[in-house]
């Protein structure tokens, strides 16, 4: 048993204060998964904040909305990202779920139609 985990960008919000479409917060959400039996599955969503101070148009390296990539924001959120417990939460959570169902005493089974 392996538990494997997507981490993907559900959505993005941008600061009101102008049209410049800077990106102030990040949604991540996390799936995981046993990879011998996908019904052991759990996903959950972070919120990250992701700093503007000084941030615009003329600053160097800045990205503009409609070029932005996932990678690019996940490179944003890397270090918060990495810190987050979600990943140990979600294996825990897999874990449980998988114990409960130990030993099994019946299995699934593809239907004969």
């Amino acid at each position: 048993m392996a538990i494997t985990h997507t981490q993907t960008i559900t959505l993005m919000e941008v600061l009101t204060a102008n049209n410049d479409n800077i990106v102030s917060k990040a949604v991540v959400r996390t799936v995981s998964a046993d990879d011998a039996d996908i019904k052991y599955t759990t996903q959950k969503t972070e919120f990250f904040p992701i700093s503007t101070s000084g941030i615009t148009t003329s600053t160097a390296g800045f990205v503009a909305y409609e070029d932005l990539t996932e990678n690019t924001v996940l490179g944003w959120i890397a270090t918060p990202l990495a810190n987050s417990k979600v990943k140990e939460n979600n294996e825990k959570i897999i874990t449980r779920l998988i114990a409960q169902n130990s030993p099994r005493t019946s299995k699934d089974k593809a239907l004969p139609w």
